[in-house]
């Protein structure tokens, strides 16, 4: 069977550190390619062929969980190059000859892309570093795999590569939101001599189409507050955290995960936002403690989307958000509700309905912490809008 392991060569003196080693199993034939990497032998679980993390504090930690990602990122490139060859008929070699290519001689897009997303988590730009990270595995995924050098970035590729993203049903916006990070790796590559600029990117699209803020109403919300859920544990902590959302003024979803107990003091949920640092400022309600007192936890954290303290937070973030989203696209059709309910509807409806009781632009602006009247009113006119389309709709009917 066609496969992709680690395997580890144990130092003579059992001692010193020992060899990483991919071994691929290919058409009946096995070839083994060093990792570079090193590691001790009480670092490595050969039962379940991979690396053994000691705890947080240990020195060796985040080394190894540094090689963890390294490997984890090159293995699926064997996998893809791998798929893509048992198509086209090649042999072993071809197989370690496509994955070395440019990556061995450090000049490779996706060697420079992962060492960009490093130094972003290094500068704790880790929301950057995963933007650059996604982009990559979504252009690597496109080449199979195989690496290219910047002056092979073509018009032609690129093209290629907008087309594969339409093709699955990938929206505009979130093309030129590749595209546009691609760019941004490729002005880096120019900017350190690795290319010229031959300016391929025109030809692609890397503007950004305005798109309809939804929110949903507050009988909505009580359909969703009230839905019999008490059989369905899964359905029920999604529902759960929606509601929490909306009753801390739309907190986003990443700010609920890091959330800590600590943050829970004198009658108030006082915490920063991620995306901006601002410091906000939530009075306590009834409603928000019970749910905090329902999923009462043993890590830090006051909500249990993240559980483990163990280097794979930000992971255990992105795996909830995903989780509970498709969730919540489960309740929206039990309850009848037609626009697609995700963890961030809470925050557009919040603002909705305070704008609709009359609350003033300040305050909702302050409310859901940005950092000027002008960002929420766009933010309001946007959702405005959908309404005037609906009332000249009605208009059009009678005629």
């Amino acid at each position: 069977m066609d496969s992709i392991d680690l395997f580890f060569k144990v130092p003579e003196d059992f001692v010193t550190e020992g060899l990483l080693l991919y071994q691929i199993t290919y058409d009946n034939k096995i070839q083994q390619i060093d990792s570079g990497f090193r590691i001790y032998s009480h670092e490595w679980d050969e039962e379940r062929g991979t690396l053994v993390f000691p705890d947080k504090e240990n020195l060796r930690h985040e080394y190894l969980v540094s090689i963890y990602n390294d490997l984890e990122w090159e293995m699926r490139r064997f996998r893809l190059i791998i798929e893509h060859l048992k198509r086209n008929q090649h042999g072993i070699d071809d197989i370690v000859k496509l994955f070395q290519g440019y990556t061995a001689e450090g000049k490779g897009v996706f060697d420079f892309m992962r060492r960009v997303a490093a130094r972003l988590y290094r500068l704790r730009r880790t929301r950057c570093g995963e933007i650059m990270d996604c982009t990559l595995r979504s252009f690597m995924t496109f080449r199979n795999g195989i690496d290219l050098s910047f002056s092979n970035m073509t018009v032609d590729i690129l093209e290629q590569y907008e087309a594969y993203l339409k093709s699955r049903g990938v929206t505009r916006n979130t093309s030129s939101f590749y595209m546009r990070n691609l760019r941004s790796a490729y002005k880096l590559a120019v900017q350190e001599n690795l290319t010229i600029d031959r300016q391929p990117f025109h030809c692609v699209y890397t503007g950004v189409d305005k798109t309809k803020k939804r929110a949903i109403s507050i009988p909505d919300i009580r359909k969703i507050k009230s839905a019999d859920l008490s059989h369905r544990p899964a359905l029920d902590f999604a529902r759960d955290m929606l509601m929490f959302s909306f009753y801390t003024r739309g907190m986003s979803f990443v700010d609920m995960a890091y959330l800590c107990k600590k943050d829970v003091a004198s009658g108030y949920i006082i915490y920063r936002r991620k995306k901006t640092g601002q410091k906000l400022s939530i009075a306590l309600v009834p409603e928000m403690q019970a749910i905090i007192c329902k999923y009462q936890n043993s890590t830090q954290y006051l909500l249990p989307i993240i559980t483990k303290e163990d280097g794979t937070e930000r992971q255990q973030y992105r795996n909830q958000l995903i989780r509970i989203n498709r969730h919540l696209k489960k309740i929206g059709t039990m309850t009848g509700i037609s626009i697609p309910l995700s963890t961030y509807v809470m925050r557009h409806s919040w603002a909705t309905i305070a704008r609709d009781k009359g609350i003033s632009l300040s305050v909702i602006s302050e409310g859901l912490g940005h950092d000027s009247e002008t960002t929420t009113k766009v933010y309001l006119d946007s959702i405005q809008k959908t309404k005037v389309d609906k009332a000249n709709r009605l208009i059009l009917n009678d005629i």
